[in-house]
């Protein structure tokens, strides 16, 4: 049954507290959106696609919200509304910190689209809260308006005050809660601010009665011990947390240790061992090493668990390194789980590759490039632009080699040439190694890492006389073994003519390849 409006009055200290409630939901909203692509990560990872598909599921759920909590203000309660909306997002949240996992990895099981994957979890995820929490401003607009000479004033207020809250909780979780707390810990307690916030309302209206309370109670009691422990997929972690950039993780198994960032292997290091370059992509990078006559300058972006540099430290320790990487988490990792501390030869910057290739006066000898995973394709270190920067920090005589993680697809062949064909506006000589994953390793049948090596100059690394300044530096003790055995068995692709990819076009989904 319709209500019509008529004029109420509220001590002054309820507009105050209709106010916290805008706030608060406003914040809660865009705090659990950010999260979602915390949630989403382990699995699709944190692309374009995903993005896209959060802030898309987000803004339908609060369209259809604003709708939805406006008709039912018109026919009940506004209280009574505001009860129910907020309970109703504060215990799906709960559950979300408890199962959402879960819900994550079986999504991913039902379809493997980069598209309809992330747009899935992030419905069962976020699509609840979202639509009840929208629907709380209508509902308060309805109930806080009293005065309708002033409506316009009114409900401007209002709306202020909830987009402002919605600033604090995307600035507050982005910088600092989202690090203090962890993902799945700060989803449950915004469920706890949900439900107390729900049980507070539901005492404004005044139709608390016992026999309504104590199960209520207890079922949001229990729903609060189930969002504190949660259901976890992952295999156990020696260590995690969420940095500003992605989610680490660390775990053992068999004797190797495993650096995983959001959903990806980044580094594995053979714990008996721990120097030995442990996957063969990174044994056969240092045969760049031939490529110069007397290097001295050395640089690598992308770090990963150190590997790289803790190998270079070792066995080619006149060779003086700096080593670039964004996120300073894995920097910590790095000197904490996989033994890379950097010696005085040795200078770690926690920059932007880009940035750092900007502000550089330095040149170097050698350049390695590995910064792109299976799934996660910085576009702006692929991009003509970025090659360009590349070549001028290079030395005349100067040799970069980077890493592509690929596959057998036709979607990899296209991402492949592409950045083949981009790295080529920079550097006219490159040459292609595909070296397959370890055995050892569970990875996609036909997965294999690409190694571009790329210069001004023609390399000729099939010629005998590489091959013998291979052999001697193996005799040094200064190159890998199996770099031998690369250099005579790895194939080497033909690549047709790719796409261009520069810094104001490059498709995501070339970039993406099978991911």
């Amino acid at each position: 049954m319709m209500t019509t409006p008529t004029k109420q009055s509220f001590p002054s200290w309820y507009r105050w507290w209709f106010f916290l409630t805008a706030f608060t939901t406003g914040g809660v909203v865009m705090a659990l959106e950010i999260l979602g692509s915390r949630l989403l990560a382990p699995v699709f990872g944190t692309s374009l696609f995903v993005w896209g598909a959060l802030i898309g599921v987000v803004l339908a759920a609060m369209s259809t919200g604003y709708a939805a909590g406006g008709w039912l203000a018109d026919r009940r309660s506004p209280g009574v509304v505001l009860t129910t909306l907020l309970l109703g997002a504060g215990v799906w949240t709960l559950m979300l910190a408890g199962i959402g996992q879960p819900v994550v990895f079986t999504v991913s099981q039902w379809t493997a689209d980069p598209r309809l994957g992330p747009c899935l979890a992030a419905s069962v995820l976020l699509g609840v809260p979202a639509f009840c929490l929208s629907g709380v401003l209508p509902a308060l607009l309805r109930l806080a308006i009293a005065d309708m000479g002033h409506l316009g004033r009114h409900t401007g207020g209002m709306i202020a005050v909830s987009t402002i809250g919605s600033l604090v909780g995307t600035w507050g979780t982005s910088f600092f809660l989202l690090t203090w707390m962890g993902s799945l810990k700060l989803v449950a307690a915004l469920g706890v601010v949900l439900v107390v916030l729900g049980l507070c309302w539901w005492v404004w209206t005044g139709r608390v009665r016992a026999l309504v309370v104590i199960p209520v109670v207890i079922c949001l009691g229990v729903a609060i011990l189930f969002g504190f422990h949660p259901i976890l997929i992952q295999p156990p972690a020696i260590y995690q947390e969420d940095s500003p950039y992605q989610q680490v993780r660390v775990r053992d198994e068999k004797g190797l240790r495993f650096l995983v960032l959001d959903n990806t292997f980044h580094a594995i290091m053979w714990q008996p061992d721990p120097i030995r370059l442990a996957l063969p992509y990174s044994q056969m990078m240092m045969a760049v090493l031939g490529l110069h006559p007397d290097p001295k300058e050395g640089l690598i972006l992308g770090h990963g668990g150190g590997s790289l540099a803790k190998w270079l430290q070792k066995y080619w320790p006149q060779l003086h390194m700096d080593v670039v990487v964004m996120d300073p988490s894995v920097v910590k990792v790095a000197e904490e789980f996989f033994e890379y501390t950097p010696g005085k030869d040795h200078q770690v910057f926690v920059q932007d590759a880009r940035v750092f290739l900007r502000h550089t006066e330095k040149q170097y000898d050698i350049i390695w490039v590995d910064v792109f995973a299976r799934h996660q394709i910085p576009f702006h270190l692929t991009t003509e632009e970025f090659f360009a920067e590349l070549r001028k920090r290079l030395s005349p005589k100067g040799v970069i080699a980077v890493n592509l993680a690929a596959s057998d697809s036709e979607l990899d062949r296209m991402r492949a040439e592409a950045v083949v064909s981009t790295m080529k506006t920079s550097f006219p000589h490159v040459e292609t190694f595909s070296i397959p994953g370890p055995s050892w390793l569970r990875t996609k049948k036909g997965s294999a890492n690409l190694i571009f090596f790329a210069a001004s100059d023609p390399l000729n690394m099939r010629s005998p006389e590489f091959a013998n300044t291979t052999i001697e530096l193996l005799n040094q003790g200064k190159m890998p073994h199996e770099v031998f055995t690369f250099l005579s068995s790895a194939e080497s692709p033909e690549w047709q003519p790719g796409l261009i990819l520069t810094d104001d076009f490059s498709p995501f989904n070339i970039l993406l390849g099978s991911g």
